[in-house]
């Protein structure tokens, strides 16, 4: 794909940076408020859509200034964004509100729709994969096959992607943008894109952020090093730099229909197209894009860690997400282009919290959509040595590194992520504790200091925030009140105290993120989706402290 593009470019000076879309009074009109779906798969994608089924309800949808994503939460979130197809409104795509005393046999067998966000679950991933990387006459990349077999998945019942446009003609693929004052004027700069297709919000979305990461460098990428990468309605890249083997990375953003292409060969011209600068330093030109920036570029690198589950009997770097990557500066020279893997933005941070610290938000609701269940007996340990800190099988391993809780002997556990005191940890385990004691969802409110954090360009605050932890694990009040007897024997089968689970609803509702069902990558069946959507949905509304309700009445009124 041989084309020029003219982009607006936006430079971080590499302390105070304004985000761009922070100069848009549609945007921070709304309360500094934001929304984090977390990763974790099908599992994550299925509890997303009941827990926005509950937001919807409550009447919270409008005062979100951000949703934040990673992996499986990403699907959801990009869908929720986009939909063009497949569902007729949001109710039709949520699904209903189905209380616990209403949840029965018949209803659970009936099973989800396909018009629902989640039905991409119940679709085998791993098969279509396999039909990407084996299609006929289809010139491809290998880079592509992970996040086009996830477009197939998830995106295409609603109309966010096209098999046979992606495999024939791939330059045709459609693009996004923010909205239509946005599009007009790519257009009018890009003649050469009057005529193609771009994806627009659906209206009054909350600011979308989709998280990626690096794969630092593209040679080693199991043992490589991990920076930050995201991808927004308005713009995609890394609000700060940082050199890696004395290379540079992120930098600032420029619009997401001119990533994938070259370096420019001259600095931003303030006047060099009409429009809105929207606090830009101006246009650049950008050439040779193999081939168009898309949706499923960003929801499927967002979760490409399962690739390696899919395609695990080959290299695996022959299969992550690639393009051509330039880091940013305001006046140029730009280094050379260069091929870059880029990975689940599960590999460095699973929640997303972190943008929205970074974009100063007063009031983070994190859904913590994790596989492991919360042990009452977690007590992490000050000392980075120490066993105890191990979270595996007792905490979602994500959640203690926010507070600085990571092992020394443990690359993955995240040692860079640290943005509140540790100190506050505790309270917060404790607090979730007291809500399951309780019977009630593990749903708290706390304030928190925000600390420096230089590895994600955090600066500590003067006051403090709010955030609405809401930890997945079960719930004993709404077990006790399921209409269905034989779903809450079913659901203790598949929580022995001692034993192996078994039964349809195994580990509920922390489902495993892969193979939750035997040979299944992926995969869960219709009855899980509905169950667990139905669950995540009506902790929200059971909840005896309003937790979510009480925190964003609270944001609001600030």
């Amino acid at each position: 794909m041989d084309i020029t593009l003219k982009s607006r470019l936006w430079a971080s000076d590499g302390t105070n940076y304004v985000f761009p879309e922070q100069c848009m009074d549609s945007i921070m009109s709304r309360p500094a408020i934001g929304a984090c779906f977390s990763g974790g798969g099908t599992r994550a994608m299925t509890c997303a859509m009941g827990q926005l089924r509950a937001m919807t309800e409550l009447g919270v949808i409008p005062t979100l200034r951000y949703i934040s994503c990673v992996s499986g939460g990403s699907w959801a979130s990009t869908i929720y964004t986009y939909y063009q197809s497949g569902a007729s409104n949001d109710q039709d795509l949520l699904g209903p509100i189905t209380r616990a005393d209403q949840i029965t046999d018949a209803h659970v067998a009936a099973g989800l729709t396909t018009s629902q966000l989640a039905y991409g679950a119940t679709r085998s991933l791993e098969d279509i994969v396999a039909s990407w990387e084996f299609y006929p006459d289809w010139e491809y990349s290998s880079h592509d096959v992970w996040n086009f077999a996830v477009g197939e998945t998830f995106l295409e019942p609603f109309g966010l992607f096209d098999k046979s446009q992606a495999a024939s003609h791939p330059d045709k693929l459609a693009s996004y943008t923010l909205d239509q004052a946005t599009l007009d004027e790519i257009r009018k700069c890009n003649p050469d894109l009057v005529n193609h297709p771009f994806f627009l919000p659906r209206p009054d979305r909350p600011f979308l952020i989709i998280n990626s990461c690096f794969l630092l460098p593209e040679s080693d990428p199991v043992q490589s090093e991990l920076r930050n990468f995201e991808y927004t309605p308005l713009t995609v890249g890394r609000p700060f730099k940082s050199t890696f083997q004395g290379k540079d990375f992120g930098g600032g953003f420029i619009e997401p229909f001119a990533f994938r292409g070259l370096q420019p060969s001259a600095p931003p011209d303030p006047n060099g197209c009409a429009g809105r600068r929207l606090n830009s330093l101006g246009w650049v030109t950008v050439q040779n894009q193999d081939r168009p920036m898309t949706l499923v570029d960003a929801t499927g690198t967002s979760s490409s860690a399962f690739a390696e589950e899919a395609i695990s009997q080959y290299d695996t770097g022959r299969f992550d997400p690639r393009a051509e990557y330039w880091a940013i500066d305001g006046s140029g020279p730009y280094p050379a282009a260069a091929k870059t893997l880029f990975g689940d933005g599960g590999l460095l941070e699973n929640n997303g919290i972190i943008p929205l610290i970074q974009r100063g938000v007063q009031l983070a609701i994190v859904f913590i959509n994790t596989e492991t269940k919360l042990d009452p007996d977690y007590r992490p340990s000050s000392d980075r040595h120490d066993p105890a800190n191990d979270p595996n099988g007792r905490c979602d391993v994500y959640f203690p590194a926010l507070f600085g809780y990571s092992n020394s002997q443990w690359k993955w556990f995240y040692p860079n992520n640290q943005i509140f005191p540790a100190s506050e940890f505790q309270g917060v385990l404790d607090a979730l504790n007291a809500k399951r004691a309780r019977g009630q969802p593990m749903i708290v409110n706390c304030q928190h200091s925000v600390i420096e954090n230089e590895f994600w360009g955090v600066q500590a605050r003067s006051g403090r925030m709010w955030v609405t932890w809401c930890y997945l694990d079960r719930c004993a009040d709404w077990e006790s009140a399921l209409g269905s007897s034989t779903i809450r024997k079913q659901i203790e089968q598949g929580n022995p105290v001692t034993g192996k689970p078994t039964g349809p609803f195994q580990n509920f509702p922390n489902y495993l993120t892969v193979e939750q069902n035997p040979d299944c990558l992926v995969q869960l069946t219709s009855e899980q989706v509905t169950l667990l959507a139905d669950f995540a949905c009506d902790c929200i509304l059971i909840d005896d402290e309003n937790s979510l309700s009480e925190a964003v009445a609270r944001a609001v009124g600030q």
